[in-house]
């Protein structure tokens, strides 16, 4: 069996658009003073615990919020954040 590579020139980062929109939305998040974090790991692993906890202790002298991301169309996540008072958003990525 014969093997062949070549390189293959890229001329744009395949993530451009998606680069210049978050470049978009740090932009509007500094101009509005908003820290934000993004939390990203397997399922199970212990993020909504996390966020919970975290947001309970800032909650007395930080405004908080929630933004919860899910491949799937469930909002299981972001109804335990709302239970405890927070605010949040389910969007489906």
């Amino acid at each position: 069996m014969t093997t062949h590579s070549s390189r293959v020139p890229i001329v744009e980062k395949i993530l451009n658009a998606n680069d210049q929109i978050a470049a978009a939305n740090r932009a509007r998040l500094d101009a509005n003073k908003v820290f934000s974090i993004n939390i990203m790991a397997s399922p199970g692993a212990g993020k909504t615990s996390f966020i919970l906890k975290t947001i309970q202790a800032l909650a007395p002298t930080v405004r908080t919020g929630v933004v919860e991301g899910d491949t799937a169309p469930v909002t299981i996540d972001a109804d335990k954040i709302t239970a405890v008072g927070m605010p949040a958003v389910q969007i489906n990525t």
